[in-house]
């Protein structure tokens, strides 16, 4: 190599057909010179503008590019980066000759499985941002599926009540409340026909209600502060945010990538999950402030739903009396009672009394 002009062979090609180019490379005052035997390639790259288009080992050769174009250079002596360098001294930042691949390969393994622990760890106390990024479509086929299998799991063998009639009123009163609360979400409410006294809210913005809780509801007011309380756990992903703390990493990049054929076996946990217990006392009350919000928003009354707390805070402590699991969650209804009592400022009505009567009647 000629100590003057550093010069060596290399191979050409100019991004646009696939033909490589026999060229000599020298080291030039003004910058890398290219030129083919045939005079067919005459380039000259500036110093500055040569990158390397990946790492260099010893035993791989130099691949050059320039910062603008689509040419590319192949230089198989990998000593000429030496000659390049301290004109180009940006290039020694991926030139990785001399190093141990092995022991770079395993610090890489190393980070990789620190940043994964990390997630497994990190990610449950993060879950109400984690929660968030999850795509809506994915959230909304994992409630469908929760929302079936905890029906059949909560209520065996009982159908959803049909009647259009009690259907459109509550749908006039979930639009209510979502144009007075906007969020991502499209809700989707099911009544069931079952005497259980509950009603619960899955992923995606499904919420069911069950016909016992229609039937003991003091008026439709009440009906409405539950609803809307269902609402306040979609809209805070409450659903989710247990889904995150519980199943972690896996979870997060299933979503992401819309893989849709864990939906079962997560959709059984859930069920499981609704059907046994309710969410943590602070998703209760933050729910309970929401819908407190949203009976405001609308100018609904909040004594139907004080009044249907104060009474299932009677029959608490009553095991005989088919009291759903969400009355019986924290905080104890007697204390939400009261705070319903204290927040609540609307004064008109969730539903006319032919709306509330087709509601009444839609499971018969």
């Amino acid at each position: 190599m000629n100590a003057l002009n550093p010069t060596t062979d290399g191979a050409f090609t100019d991004g646009k057909l696939a033909r490589r180019h026999a060229v000599r490379v020298s080291v030039e005052t003004e910058g890398l010179r290219i030129v083919s035997d045939d005079g067919a390639i005459m380039e000259t790259w500036r110093f500055e503008d040569i990158r390397l288009v990946d790492e260099v080992y010893s035993d791989r050769p130099i691949r050059l590019k320039r910062r603008s174009g689509p040419q590319r250079l192949t230089i198989a002596n990998t000593d000429f980066l030496d000659q390049l360098r301290p004109r180009s001294r940006h290039l020694g930042r991926q030139d990785l000759r001399g190093r141990n691949i092995w022991l770079q390969g395993a610090g890489w393994i190393g980070a990789t499985f620190a940043i994964l622990l990390g997630f497994w760890f990190v990610l449950p106390l993060a879950a109400t941002p984690v929660a968030s990024i999850i795509p809506l479509s994915w959230e909304e086929g994992l409630g469908e599926a929760v929302t079936g299998q905890a029906i059949t799991l909560i209520a065996p063998k009982s159908d959803a009540c049909l009647d259009e009639g009690g259907q459109r009123a509550i749908e006039r009163l979930v639009n209510r409340f979502a144009a007075a609360m906007p969020s991502r979400y499209r809700f989707r409410v099911t009544v069931v026909d079952s005497p259980m006294e509950n009603a619960f809210a899955a992923p995606g913005g499904y919420v069911v209600i069950f016909r016992g809780l229609i039937d003991n509801a003091p008026d439709a007011n009440a009906v409405a502060g539950v609803l809307a309380h269902e609402m306040g756990h979609v809209i805070r992903r409450h659903g989710m945010n247990q889904l995150v703390k519980s199943l972690g990493f896996s979870l997060v990049i299933g979503a992401l990538i819309g893989d849709t054929s864990s939906f079962g076996g997560i959709a059984a946990g859930v069920a499981e999950q609704l059907a046994a217990s309710k969410f943590s006392r602070d998703a209760e009350r933050e729910a309970d402030e929401i819908a407190v919000d949203m009976l405001n928003r609308t100018n609904i009354s909040g004594r139907g739903l004080q009044a249907l707390f104060q009474k299932f805070a009677r029959r608490a402590d009553d095991e005989g009396e088919n009291v759903g699991r969400y009355f019986a969650s924290h905080p104890a209804t007697g204390a939400r009672a009261k705070f319903v009592q204290s927040r609540a400022k609307g004064l008109g009505n969730a539903m006319s009394i032919k709306e509330w009567q087709a509601v009444k009647g839609m499971c018969k």
